[in-house]
C-alpha cells in the first residue's frame, strides 16, 4: 500500500488545532491564541476577502489537500463478497436443501463401504411408479407389474453371477462397466445425486451474492453523487462553484438561505444569517451567526439570510465527518419490494402446500411398496428405502425453493438499479428509489417555470429607466439619463444582488454563478461600462434584507457618504405598488401620478405579454440607518426592466408527449400572470379555453370550487410555495398521482407532499434537493418526461418477469403433483428444478428486468395509485401459456410411450450408465424437462411483451443483457442436457429429439399471437391524446360582481359555468386576489390607492 502523502510545511497550522479550535468553539482562543479571523487567515495563507491564491489553481490546491486533508468522508466498509455468500444460506428452504443433500451423500457412502451386499435393485416406491416400460400404455395390470418384478430379481441375480464367474475365472476378460455393480442398474448417483445438489446450491448462493455485492456498490457509486452539491466559493477573488467535495481549507464559502454547510468553518459576515443545527446539537431553534457565535458545523443547513465563511476543517476532520463514521448505509425497500415480497411469501405458501401434498403421496406410495414386498417376504433393504425417503424429502423441498419466487424482488432490485444508472445519463439523479416506481404512474406534473421550462439564460432586451422607454438595451441609456440616477440605477444592481460573474479557474471561460436573473442585470452593467465588482467592493453595506417566494423582493441598505440608501428590487408590481415618487431622466424626483401609472402598466403589459419577466428597481434614501418598521415603503421608482428566458427548443414536444402519455402539465411559477400565459401558450400547456389563475385568488376557493377547477387548471402564476403546497395536496386527496419541481427553500414541504419532488439541480437550494425524491441535474422538462418513461418501464419489467415466472409456477407445481399423484414419482429431479429455479430468478430477471424504455409508453393512459401488480390480461397470458405447456408435459409422460421421439434406442438402452431397465425412463423424463425448459425460453420472448403487443421482437437488438442471458441459458442447457449424465439424471438426447423439444417450445409464440388476436382494453382506458377535459377560464364563476369586474368574495359559489359579466354586461377582466387573502378594492385596474401605489397590477417577477 504506497504510504500517505507527507503533510506540506507551507503552513504553520496543523489540521489537529483546527480541529480543537473548531470543538472548543472558544472566540477567546481564535482572538488570543491565532490573532482573530485576520491571523488565521494569514496562517491558513488565504485572503478573507479574495480567498486562496488563484496560482494554486494549476495543481488542485493539491499543497492544501495535502496538509489538510480532503472533504471527503469515511465510509461504512462495504459487506464483502463472502458474507453476502454465507448470508444466502441464511434462508429456511435452502437449509432444508442442504441438509437433504448432505444425507443423501452420506447413505450413497454407506452403501460404497456395504459394497456388493447392498442391491438397491427396485426400491418399493420404484416398484409402484416405474411400472411401464417404453412402447407400453400406463398402468398395466398389478399381476404383470408383479411378474416384471420377478424377471428384474432375476435379471439382477444373473448379472450377479456373471460378475462372480469373470473375477474367479479370472480370464482377463475385462468386465463390461454396467455389469461391475448391477445397483447402478437401478437409480445410479445414489451420493453423485446429493454432491450436485450442494453444488447446485452454491451456485445459486453465488449468483445470489454477485447481485447483491453489484446492488451495492451501485448504490454506494450512487450515493456518491447523491452527495456531490455545488458549492459558491470566493478564490482569487472571483466566485467559483465547485463540488462539494473540491472544498479545500482557506476557502471562502458564499452561503445563502437553503445552503448546506460543507465543512467546518468561521463566520466573517453576512446579514441575518441563521443555522438550524438540529442535525448535529438536537437544538430545535435557528442558531443566529455574528461575531460572539462565529462557528459553523458543516452538515447544517442555512435557513436565514446569507454570509460568509472560512473553512477550517474538512473531511473526517470536520463534526459531521466524525458522525458519518458510524452511520449505516442500509437502504430501505421500495413500496413495489414491499409488494412482491408479499406476493412472494403468498406463492410460497401455495407452492409449499403443493410440496406437503407431494409429499404425502410419494409416502403413501412408497408405504404400498413396503407392505407388498413384506406380503411377499421380499427382503427389504433399508439403506436403499433411506436413501428413497430421503430424496422424497429433497423433491419436496426443491418444489418448494421452485415455488417461492426469490427472484420478484431480485426482478425489481435489478430493473431499479439499472434504471436508475441510466436515469443519471437523462440528467435524473435519483435520491429515493421509491421514485423510480412512482414517476411511471404520475397523472399530474406540477412544473415550475424559469430554467425547466424556459432556458434560463436571462438578458435584458427592453425596459423603462427614469422616464425613458427602450425597445433595445443598453442603447442610448448612457446618453440620456443623468450620470447620478445611472450611479443609482448600477448601485441597485451590484450591491443589492448575490450573484457574480466570474471565470473558470482552468478554461477562464466566463462562469455565472446564482440567480440567473441577477447575472442578466450584472451584464447589462458590464455592458454600460459599469464595474459591477469594485462597486459592491467599494459599497458600505449595513444591512440585506433576502428575497422570499412571498416577499417577493430583496433589498439592501448601504451608506453613501453621510446618508443611508435602500435599494430594492423585485415583481414589477409589488415594488410599483411600495412606490409614491419617480425619478426622471435629469434626476428629478416628482411624485407617481396617474397617468404615469398607467403608462407603467401599459410597458408591464406589454413586455408580460411577450414573455418577459420584469423586474422594478427602486430605492429610498434617508438620513439616518434607521429606515423604520416598513423600510420599504415610500420609494422612489427607478426602473422596469424585461428580462428575457427563451423557451427550451425540446419543451413544447416534450408537453405534447405527456398529453399522449395521459400526463396533465401545470405550471406552477411565481411570474405574472401575462408572462406566464405566454410562456406556457407558447410551450403547449395553456390550450384554448384553458384556466389560468393567481395563487392567491386560487387559495382563497373552497375546496369544493377547488375541485371543480382543477380538472381545468393549467397556469398557476404568482404562487408562493403555500399555493404549491395547497395544489398538490388538493390533487392527492382526489386520488392523482403527482409529481412536482421545486427549487427553493420554501418548496420544501410541496416537494415533501408530492409523490414525486423533483428539485433542480442547477438552480434548487440544499434544502429543496433534501426534500425531494429526483434532482434534476439540467433543470429542463425533458428530462422529467423521461423520469416518467423509466418509471413506466420499471413497472413494466416487473410485470415482464412477474407474468414469466407465474407461469413457470403454475406448470412445475401442478406436473410435480399430479405426477406423484398418478404414481410417477417427479419428472424434474432437485437437480433440474434447481437449475429451472436459476433460469426464472437469476438469470430471467437479469434479461427482463433490464429491458429498455421505448416510445410506446408514453402512448397509454397512466396506470394510477390502485393499478393492480398483475393484470386481467397478464391473467389471460399466464392461464393460455400455462395450458399450452401441461398438455405439452403430459403428453410426453402420459401419452408419448409409443412415439419413436420420445423413446430411447434398443442399443443405446443396452448400453447406457442407466442400464436398460432406467435407460428408457430417463430418456423420456429428459425430454420433459429439456422441452419444459425450451417452453419457458420461447415464453421468455412473449413476455417481452404485456399490452398485446403483436411484435414481441420489437427492440430485441437493443438489449445486449437479454440476448446474452437467452444465448447463455440456451447454451447451458444443451450442455445439461447431453453431458449431464448421472450427475443430473439426463440422457443425450438424438438430433430428431432435440428438434422436437425444440419445436413444441416455439409453439408459445404462436399460441401467444392466437391470444392477442382477442381484444383487450384497460378499463376507463383512452388513448390520451386530447386527455385534458374541456376547460373553462376561472374567472366564469357564478356570485355578485362589484364593479371594476371583480368576483365577489363568496363561501356560495356553487359552480363554474358562464363568464362573469360587470354591471355594464361585459365580460369581467381577470381576477387578482390580494396576498393576504382579500379582494382588491372596486376602483379600476391602474388607478392609485390609498398608498399612492397601484393596487392591483398583474406584472413583475418571482424567483
Amino acid at each position: 500500500m504506497a504510504a500517505a502523502p507527507e503533510p506540506s510545511n507551507l503552513f504553520e497550522l496543523q489540521k489537529e488545532e483546527l480541529y480543537d479550535l473548531n470543538s472548543s468553539k472558544s472566540v477567546e482562543i481564535l482572538k488570543d491564541k491565532y490573532g482573530g479571523l485576520e491571523g488565521l487567515a494569514q496562517k491558513l495563507k488565504t485572503s478573507l476577502d479574495d480567498g486562496p491564491p488563484s496560482s494554486e489553481a494549476q495543481d488542485g490546491h493539491a499543497d492544501r489537500k495535502t496538509h489538510f486533508g480532503t472533504n471527503t468522508y469515511p465510509q461504512k466498509p462495504p459487506t464483502g463478497f463472502l458474507k453476502l455468500f454465507f448470508e444466502a444460506f441464511k434462508d429456511t428452504t435452502v437449509i432444508i436443501l442442504t441438509v437433504g443433500a448432505i444425507v443423501s451423500i452420506g447413505v450413497g457412502i454407506a452403501e460404497a463401504f456395504i459394497g456388493e451386499e447392498s442391491d438397491c435393485g427396485d426400491t418399493s416406491f420404484q416398484l409402484i411408479s416405474n411400472f411401464s416400460h417404453c412402447g407400453e400404455t400406463l398402468y398395466e395390470s398389478y399381476n404383470d407389474m408383479v411378474h416384471r418384478y420377478e424377471i428384474i430379481e432375476a435379471e439382477i441375480a444373473h448379472l450377479k453371477e456373471l460378475r462372480e464367474a469373470f473375477i474367479a475365472n479370472n480370464t482377463g476378460v475385462p468386465v463390461p462397466a454396467n455389469l461391475t455393480n448391477p445397483n447402478e442398474y437401478s437409480k445410479p448417483g445414489t451420493y453423485i445425486e446429493g454432491i450436485v445438489i450442494v453444488f447446485a446450491v452454491l451456485i445459486v448462493a453465488f449468483v445470489t451474492a454477485g447481485n447483491d455485492y453489484s446492488k451495492e456498490r451501485q448504490f454506494r457509486s450512487l450515493n456518491d453523487v447523491k452527495n456531490d452539491i455545488r458549492v459558491k466559493v470566493v478564490r482569487g477573488g472571483d466566485e467559483h462553484q465547485v463540488s462539494t467535495y473540491e472544498i479545500v481549507v482557506g476557502d471562502i464559502v458564499v452561503l445563502e438561505s437553503g445552503d448546506k454547510i460543507p465543512a467546518d468553518g468561521i463566520f466573517i459576515k453576512g446579514h441575518g444569517l441563521a443555522v438550524d443545527e438540529s442535525v448535529m446539537t438536537g437544538e430545535p431553534d435557528a442558531i443566529p451567526k455574528k461575531e460572539k457565535a462565529p462557528f459553523m458545523l458543516s452538515g447544517c443547513q442555512i435557513v436565514e439570510g446569507m454570509g460568509r465563511m472560512i473553512v477550517t476543517t474538512v473531511g473526517e476532520m470536520s463534526e459531521w465527518g466524525k458522525i458519518m463514521k458510524e452511520l449505516s448505509d442500509d437502504h430501505d425497500e421500495t413500496p413495489l419490494q414491499q409488494k412482491l415480497a408479499t406476493l412472494a411469501k403468498n406463492i410460497g405458501k401455495a407452492g409449499f402446500a403443493v410440496a406437503l401434498v407431494t409429499l404425502t403421496t410419494l409416502f403413501i406410495l412408497w408405504g404400498i411398496g413396503i407392505a407388498n414386498k413384506t406380503a411377499r417376504n421380499d427382503n427389504i433393504d433399508w439403506a436403499c428405502e433411506v436413501q428413497t425417503v430421503v430424496g422424497f424429502f429433497i423433491i419436496s423441498v426443491t418444489i418448494v425453493v421452485v415455488a417461492v419466487p426469490e427472484g420478484l424482488p431480485l426482478a425489481v432490485t435489478i430493473s431499479l438499479a439499472y434504471s436508475v444508472r441510466k436515469m443519471m445519463k437523462d440528467s435524473n439523479l435519483v435520491r429515493h428509489l421509491v421514485a423510480c416506481e412512482t414517476m411511471g404512474g404520475a397523472t399530474n406534473i406540477c412544473s415550475d417555470k424559469t430554467g425547466t421550462l424556459t432556458e434560463n439564460r436571462m438578458t435584458v432586451t427592453e425596459g423603462w429607466l427614469a422616464g425613458n422607454f427602450y425597445t433595445s438595451v443598453p442603447s442610448t441609456i448612457k446618453n440620456d439619463v443623468d450620470s447620478k440616477v445611472l450611479d443609482y440605477f448600477i448601485n441597485g444592481i451590484a450591491v443589492n444582488s448575490t450573484a457574480s460573474i466570474g471565470h473558470d479557474e482552468v478554461t477562464k471561460k466566463p462562469e455565472f454563478v446564482g440567480s440567473k436573473t441577477e447575472c442578466a442585470l450584472l451584464v447589462l452593467s458590464d455592458k454600460l461600462a459599469y464595474d459591477y465588482k469594485k462597486v459592491r467592493k467599494d459599497a458600505i453595506e449595513l444591512q440585506k434584507i433576502p428575497f422570499s417566494s412571498d416577499r417577493k423582493r430583496m433589498s439592501s441598505i448601504v451608506q453613501e457618504g453621510d446618508k443611508y440608501v435602500l435599494y430594492c428590487k423585485g415583481a414589477s408590481e409589488m415594488v410599483l405598488g411600495l412606490c409614491n415618487r419617480m425619478v426622471n431622466s435629469a434626476g428629478e424626483i416628482g411624485p407617481l401620478d396617474a397617468s404615469t401609472v398607467k403608462e407603467l402598466e401599459a410597458h408591464i403589459y406589454r413586455m408580460a405579454d411577450s414573455g418577459l419577466r420584469t423586474l422594478c428597481l427602486a430605492y429610498r434614501e434617508n438620513d439616518s440607518e434607521d429606515f423604520g418598521d416598513d423600510p420599504e415603503s415610500d420609494m422612489i421608482c427607478l426602473g422596469i426592466m424585461g428580462i428575457q428566458d427563451p423557451l427550451r427548443p425540446e419543451v413544447p414536444d416534450a408537453v405534447e408527449r405527456c398529453k399522449h402519455a395521459g400526463i396533465i402539465v401545470r405550471m406552477v411559477t411565481g411570474d405574472n400572470i401575462l408572462t406566464a400565459k405566454s410562456i406556457a401558450r407558447e410551450c403547449g400547456i395553456f390550450t384554448d379555453g384553458g384556466v389560468a389563475m393567481t395563487g392567491p385568488e386560487f387559495r382563497v376557493l373552497s375546496d369544493e370550487e377547488k375541485d371543480k377547477v382543477l380538472p381545468k387548471l393549467q397556469v398557476l402564476a404568482r404562487s408562493t410555495p403555500t399555493d404549491k403546497l395547497i395544489l398538490v395536496r388538493r390533487l392527492r386527496f382526489l386520488g392523482e398521482v403527482v409529481a412536482v419541481t421545486g427549487d427553493g427553500t420554501n418548496d420544501a414541504p410541496a416537494l415533501k407532499e408530492a409523490d414525486v419532488g423533483m428539485s433542480m439541480g442547477i438552480s434548487g437550494t440544499e434544502v429543496a434537493k433534501e426534500a425531494s425524491d429526483v434532482v434534476i441535474m439540467d433543470d429542463n422538462f425533458s428530462s422529467i418526461v423521461k423520469a416518467v418513461m423509466w418509471g413506466r418501464s420499471v413497472f413494466d419489467n416487473v410485470r415482464r418477469f412477474l407474468q414469466f415466472q407465474l407461469t413457470i409456477n403454475i406448470v412445475a407445481l401442478a406436473v410435480a403433483f399430479v405426477s406423484a399423484l398418478l404414481g410417477q414419482g417427479t419428472p424434474l429431479n432437485a437437480v433440474q428444478l434447481l437449475w429451472v429455479n436459476l433460469i426464472m430468478d437469476a438469470l430471467a430477471a437479469l434479461a427482463l428486468a433490464t429491458e429498455p424504455p421505448t416510445a410506446d409508453l408514453l402512448e397509454r393512459k397512466p396506470y394510477g395509485r390502485k393499478e393492480p401488480l398483475i393484470s386481467p390480461l397478464m391473467w389471460r397470458h399466464i392461464i393460455a401459456q400455462a395450458v399450452l405447456q401441461l398438455v405439452a408435459m403430459f403428453f410426453i409422460l402420459f401419452g408419448a410411450r409409443n412415439i419413436s421421439f420420445f423413446i430411447e434406442t434398443e442399443q443405446n438402452m443396452n448400453t447406457s450408465v442407466f442400464g436398460p431397465h432406467h435407460s428408457c425412463q430417463t430418456y423420456q423424463y429428459t425430454m420433459v424437462f429439456n422441452t419444459f425448459v425450451f417452453l419457458q425460453l420461447f415464453n421468455e420472448i412473449n413476455a417481452r411483451r404485456i399490452n398485446n403487443e403483436f411484435n414481441i421482437f420489437s427492440g430485441i437488438h437493443k438489449n445486449p443483457f437479454y440476448l446474452g442471458v437467452y444465448a447463455a441459458t440456451s447454451l447451458l442447457q444443451a450442455l445439461f442436457v447431453q453431458f449431464g449424465g448421472v450427475a443430473v439424471e439426463t440422457s443425450p438426447l438424438r438430433w430428431d429429439s432435440w428438434l422436437l423439444c425444440i419445436g413444441i417450445g416455439i409453439i408459445g409464440i404462436p399460441w401467444g399471437l392466437i391470444v392477442r388476436l382477442f381484444p383487450y382494453k384497460r378499463k376507463g382506458d383512452t388513448k390520451a391524446k386530447t386527455n385534458q377535459k374541456k376547460i373553462v377560464p376561472v374567472y366564469e364563476q357564478k356570485g355578485d360582481i362589484e364593479s371594476g369586474g371583480h368576483v365577489k368574495a363568496s363561501d356560495d359559489n356553487d359552480d363554474l359555468k358562464k363568464p362573469a359579466k360587470t354591471a355594464n354586461g361585459s365580460e369581467a377582466p381577470e381576477v387578482i386576489v390580494e396576498s393576504n387573502g382579500t379582494r382588491p378594492p372596486s376602483h379600476g385596474v391602474g388607478e392609485p390607492s390609498s398608498s399612492g401605489g397601484i393596487a392591483s397590477l398583474p406584472g413583475g417577477v418571482s424567483e
